[in-house]
């Protein structure tokens, strides 16, 4: 299967195509209206930075390429099974029009701020698809760390184990 470091996003006011089947064929330059989000507390904080988790998860899924783009930090980049990965080879990765999800559950979240303006989020990724003519399904734990630059939260860092059958 393609590495999907998928950041999102997973994940906003947006239909969640997360915990729903894929709309396919939506343009990549399609306007994905997102609310803004009044941050007053570290829960509202957390709230909003989970709900960006999951949008970049939707975001990828419909390929909408722009809006998932700008979640990530010029120096964003994953770590997979296949090792390190630069952000474009990333963006590139999830964003392969050869990947289809019929379904993604996002669930077990989790925020833990490390420093003043860095928060790691981890949380359990399942989804089942087509990848380039291959069923797949997908089990893991995932963890993305975002980070306050320039006023904007963006995310810098996407991980992903494979979750072991117990």
């Amino acid at each position: 299967m393609a590495s999907l470091p998928i950041a999102v996003v997973a994940t906003v006011t947006i239909p969640s195509v997360c915990c729903a089947q894929q709309v396919q064929n939506q343009p990549q330059a399609a306007k994905v209206t997102r609310s803004a989000t009044k941050i007053t507390s570290n829960d509202d904080l957390k709230d909003h930075l989970i709900a960006e988790e999951k949008a970049s998860w939707d975001l990828a899924i419909k390929q909408n390429a722009i809006s998932y783009k700008a979640l990530h930090a010029p120096d964003f980049f994953t770590v997979s099974g296949t090792g390190i990965t630069n952000r474009e080879l990333s963006e590139d990765s999830a964003l392969d029009s050869n990947v289809h999800f019929d379904q993604c559950d996002l669930s077990e979240f989790s925020v833990r701020f490390v420093a003043e303006n860095a928060a790691l989020i981890t949380y359990r990724a399942k989804a089942a698809g087509n990848d380039h003519g291959k069923a797949f399904q997908l089990d893991s734990y995932a963890s993305s760390l975002w980070m306050k630059r320039d006023g904007k939260w963006l995310n810098v860092f996407y991980q992903a184990t494979p979750a072991s059958a117990h």
